[in-house]
């Protein structure tokens, strides 16, 4: 465990006997099982976990700590995730959070403009489908006045995205970052809360969460023997802000991005071919870097038991993605969420999508929970993912089009 987890850790311990305590969890089984053709009839998804949270507070202070056990039935393994741990000491004016933690920058819904201090996880199936983030050890000052705060991040340990096990196996070395400070990330968030809208500015200078791929030509006795892959990370900056604005019973949403220089991978072949004229390989560069513009428009509707969303989003890199493992220059999509509360709200049906324009490849979930009391939850739904004209972003998740069923304990 790092050191920085020691000093919330230790306040835990202490806090435990003689402050307020609240404890609060849920304990749960979710399966999915496959309907395409490919794989029809197996289980693509065979989770039963237990997700615990202790929170304690003391005059200006609070710890919280959140953690979940499982038993992924797919990969046939055991997981433990302390999935948070901090300290926190507010005041009128200032406080601070040290520890591991959580946050969500930006205002869109289930799609990452400015969100960039969290990094996914894509280890396997149960965190891809539940769209997990994991928690950062960084250090948080947030400074509050009548309609302002700026929360500043500290994060000394870089926290890479875990690859799903087809594609990590796959690669040969994998170099992070040194633990020192010269690799440490940095973010600011400002955020204004007025009566005709919230708005927020976002900076951050980091890592990016997945690695950049070296590959070079194996030879053995003279002859072709496959290709080595090698990984690593490289820097980014993000400078951000979002909007919403509310109008009756409906909230307007805008979100935007810059990358300025963020490197962008360079194409297997053109990495191949560039080594093979100069088989040192130091002049061959895996990355180049382009201006990177993200951006979203939304609205948010909810009238009676209705909720209702509709995002448009878009990706614009700028120069030619002749060298790249990038197609297109200009990428966009869009989003749509509807959901309706039944018989005295024990009843929610939800169906949400995303469809990108390019390649009309798309996902849709459909959902069903109903709840048998204020602790019991049932729940039963599809994914469904489509190629569209080529395989594109969602596309490659065909394999994981599912109809799955979920029971939960709330305690």
């Amino acid at each position: 465990m790092n050191k920085f987890l020691l000093l919330p850790l230790s306040f835990l311990t202490f806090s435990l006997f003689s402050q307020e305590i609240k404890f609060s969890g849920e304990a749960g089984t979710v399966w999915a099982r496959a309907l395409r053709s490919e794989n029809q009839g197996d289980f693509v998804l065979g989770d039963t976990y237990l997700n615990g949270k202790l929170e304690v507070f003391h005059e200006k202070s609070s710890v919280y700590a959140e953690s979940r056990a499982g038993f992924d039935e797919v990969s046939d393994e055991t997981y433990y995730d302390l999935k948070e741990i901090w300290l926190d000491y507010t005041t009128d004016f200032w406080g601070f959070r040290i520890g591991r933690q959580k946050s969500a920058w930006g205002k869109a819904d289930g799609i990452d403009i400015t969100n960039v201090i969290c990094p996914p996880d894509y280890s396997s199936n149960r965190t891809l489908l539940n769209d997990d983030y994991l928690g950062i050890d960084s250090l948080r000052l947030s400074f509050t006045g009548e309609s302002l705060t700026l929360d500043a991040y500290f994060i000394p340990f870089f926290k890479a995205s875990p690859l799903p096990a087809e594609k990590s196996k796959l690669i040969f070395t994998t170099t992070l970052p040194e633990k020192n400070l010269n690799s440490a990330e940095y973010g600011i968030k400002l955020s204004g809360y007025f009566s005709l809208l919230d708005i927020s500015l976002y900076g951050f200078y980091g890592w990016e969460d997945t690695p950049f791929l070296s590959y070079s030509p194996k030879i053995e006795n003279g002859t072709p023997a496959g290709v080595e892959i090698n990984a690593d990370y490289r820097r980014m900056t993000m400078f951000g802000l979002d909007a919403a604005v509310p109008l009756g019973e409906l909230v307007f949403r805008a979100e935007t991005a810059f990358f300025p220089g963020r490197n962008f991978q360079k194409s297997a072949a053109k990495i191949i071919t560039e080594k093979s004229i100069n088989p040192s390989g130091e002049s061959v560069k895996i990355t180049e870097k382009h201006e990177n513009l993200l951006a979203l428009a939304g609205l948010d509707w909810m009238p009676d038991s209705w909720t209702f969303t509709a995002q448009y989003f878009c990706n614009y890199l700028c120069g030619s993605t002749e060298n790249l493992d990038r197609s297109r220059t200009f990428t966009h999509g869009a989003t749509l969420s509807l959901s309706k509360s039944l018989f005295s709200e024990t009843l929610k049906l939800s169906a949400s999508g995303v469809l990108m324009l390019n390649d009309f490849d798309s996902v849709i979930e459909f959902s069903g929970e109903y709840s048998l009391s204020d602790d019991i939850f049932l729940e039963a739904g599809s994914w469904i993912f489509s190629e569209g004209k080529e395989k594109g972003t969602y596309g490659e998740y065909k394999n994981l089009t599912s109809a799955y069923l979920k029971a939960r304990y709330v305690f």
